[in-house]
């Protein structure tokens, strides 16, 4: 038989712990299934400088910082749990991974966004042989190699500074014009070993068994890079369908609809974090992840309340 939370929470990065975290405080049993690892996409970030209280920290250290208080106030962090189900209408909810059933009064939604995949030959290919989604996770792999980073914005800078550190050379290569903050970009400059293309159109990734190179164009005069790791950061798109098919509502765009509250259309089921595409920062997703924690511990008090006929 499922053991009944008060909540469960979907996604363990700054907004479903924080959501956790408030919920704990009100003296709600929560637990906070995650696929991956403990802090999602933010734990990869080796830079923060926008978190108020820290003028620079690694998003490691910050989401294991934000889990220990999760957790110090009863709440339960499971993971890699993949879920592949959820009935999402009635006073109890169930959502079910691969392994098991959960339940609770209240659901809340906070699985942050999917990165967005280059559609070029050799992209799929080569993953896991040259190609990355992820600088933080396998840049020490190619420790002493010459890389490209594909991305126009803040999050291909962010990957772009961390391989400075262990590439000899690393080349962002923009699909579109770059939209990176000042602060960031003034330390990109700062960089010997980075260098910013104009925007450029990739052809393809080529190599053997490994990457050897990137088939670019601009100006319509083609180039290859010599490279041996190609790093992807296009951005993310929302993670919805699971979602819709329980009834939930998105908007054209993909991203949960909630209301001031956090709350979407269905009694007892917020949502908070990137999944909203609401400010897409880290200080943003804690503060919905806050307001859909206490949201959901006043709904878990009156669904309670009206179990027991008070």
């Amino acid at each position: 038989m499922a053991q009944l939370y008060d909540a469960i929470i979907i996604g363990s990065g700054p907004a479903g712990l924080t959501a956790a975290l408030y919920l704990g405080r009100a003296g709600q049993k929560s637990i906070v299934l995650e696929k991956d690892f403990v802090g999602g996409y933010t734990a990869k970030i080796a830079h923060i400088e926008n978190y108020p209280g820290y003028e620079m920290i690694n998003g490691m250290d910050l989401t294991q910082i934000m889990a220990k208080q999760a957790e110090k106030f009863g709440a339960t962090i499971v993971y890699p749990v993949e879920v592949v189900d959820m009935e999402l209408k009635g006073d109890v909810k169930r959502v079910r991974t691969r392994d098991e059933v959960y339940e609770a009064h209240a659901v809340i939604i906070a699985i942050g966004v999917a990165r967005k995949k280059l559609e070029v030959p050799g992209a799929k290919e080569f993953l896991g042989k040259g190609v990355s989604y992820c600088a933080t996770c396998d840049g020490n792999f190619f420790r002493g190699r010459n890389l490209a980073v594909v991305g126009s914005d803040d999050e291909a800078a962010e990957e772009a500074l961390h391989l400075a550190e262990l590439a000899a050379k690393v080349t962002i290569v923009p699909p579109k014009e770059l939209d990176i903050v000042a602060a960031v970009m003034d330390r990109l400059r700062s960089k010997p070993n980075v260098e910013i293309l104009p925007v450029s159109k990739v052809h393809s990734i080529i190599g053997d068994e490994l990457v050897t190179g990137l088939k670019i164009s601009r100006n319509g005069e083609d180039q290859v890079l010599s490279v041996e790791g190609v790093f992807i950061a296009m951005g993310s798109t929302p993670i919805s369908q699971l979602i819709l098919r329980a009834g939930g509502q998105t908007d054209d765009r993909g991203c949960l609809i909630v209301d001031k509250h956090q709350r979407m259309n269905l009694d007892g089921v917020f949502a908070a974090g990137d999944c909203t595409c609401g400010g897409m920062q880290i200080v943003a997703a804690a503060g919905e992840g806050s307001v859909a924690g206490m949201r959901a511990a006043s709904y878990i008090r009156k669904t309670k309340a009206k179990a027991e006929g008070k």
